[in-house]
């Protein structure tokens, strides 16, 4: 593999002159409109789907046949690569961790929350290749570090770089995309990166040599969240808007459907859709554990700007430090969603 340039940055940065210098089509996003009870005939939406999990939730749980609107599913690596579907109109809603909707927000296409589940554990390893130490984040120092950027893994990182007292001076940074990272991590192009399940499993199961940062100290490092957010050219259409609303309750539904029952999952989604052993699927699903709803509020505008502040203090916001006044959309915060 040849590593290229980072490319997320660039890409921000020409996406904020694009922006600029267009003028925007439909109507206008207002985040006090009212959202309309029943959504109406006709109505359809594209999820941007990461490995199939929303689709397989959905189906499996029975709770996408209630929906009263057709839903297509899309398959994309990573948050950067949602972005992409966003700006093209190719989806219109997505399931990510903290870092995505920062980035559409820097990339002047701001995406706002609209639903948040906090995980039971953080469900991301920091992991050696064999013959590195890695006992703790002081052992980060001198060492090439890969990540997925423009995921949570890139703020994974810049924390355990701040809980080290390093800076990205004392480490080579080498930003990557999502499918690229375990690969790198295998052929030895890199020394360290956090990996996800069932990635972790797999490569630790392959490299049992392997080190890794001990589990209290990666997930220190983690925020555990998860957002169902959408881009504000598709909130503005009322319809869509509507879809939203019935989608996020159905997707509580959905996933209080899959931690019911564990071993029911891992038959379902792991060994049925991923075709990857169960043994492996378990191991995947403790690592990320349930998923709580979380309000949507002033609390989780404040969690995401602390997110923010730690990409800003390590320089790897383009233009300098954001706010994330905007980045949540209240409406969707009710005691009692629709049925």
């Amino acid at each position: 593999m040849r590593f290229r340039p980072p490319r997320l940055v660039a890409a921000l940065v020409t996406a904020v002159a694009v922006t600029a210098c267009s003028a925007p089509a439909g109507p206008e996003y207002d985040p006090l409109a009212p959202i309309a009870a029943e959504v109406p005939a006709g109505t359809s939406i594209t999820v941007a789907d990461q490995q199939s999990i929303l689709k397989t939730m959905l189906t499996a749980s029975g709770e996408l046949e209630k929906l009263p609107f057709s839903v297509k599913f899309a398959d994309f690596a990573g948050g950067p690569a949602i972005l992409e579907a966003f700006r093209a109109g190719a989806a219109q809603v997505a399931v990510v961790a903290d870092v995505p909707p920062i980035h559409a927000r820097i990339a002047r296409f701001p995406s706002p929350i609209i639903k948040a589940w906090q995980q039971e554990r953080g469900g991301v390893a920091m992991v050696a290749r064999p013959g590195v130490p890695l006992r703790t984040p002081a052992d980060l120092r001198g060492r090439k570090i890969g990540y997925a950027e423009g995921t949570a893994h890139q703020a994974m990182v810049l924390r355990l770089l701040r809980i080290a007292g390093l800076s990205k001076t004392d480490v080579q940074l080498v930003p990557l995309q999502l499918t690229e990272v375990g690969e790198a991590l295998g052929a030895g192009q890199i020394d360290i990166a956090p990996l996800m399940e069932p990635i972790n499993t797999k490569y630790r199961k392959t490299h049992p040599d392997a080190q890794a940062l001990p589990d209290d100290v990666t997930q220190a490092a983690q925020s555990g969240l998860m957002f169902l957010y959408s881009p504000q050219s598709a909130l503005a259409d009322p319809a869509t808007a509507s879809a939203l609303r019935k989608l996020s309750p159905a997707l509580d539904r959905a996933r209080a459907w899959v931690d019911a029952d564990k071993e029911r999952w891992v038959q379902t989604y792991y060994a049925g859709a991923l075709k990857i052993p169960a043994a492996v699927g378990r191991i995947a699903y403790e690592g990320g554990g349930g998923w709580r709803p979380l309000p949507v509020d002033r609390a989780l505008v404040q969690r995401q700007q602390d997110t923010i502040d730690i990409l800003a203090d390590f320089n790897e916001i383009p233009g300098g430090r954001v706010s994330a006044e905007g980045s949540v959309d209240f409406r969707f915060n009710t005691d009692k969603e629709p049925s």
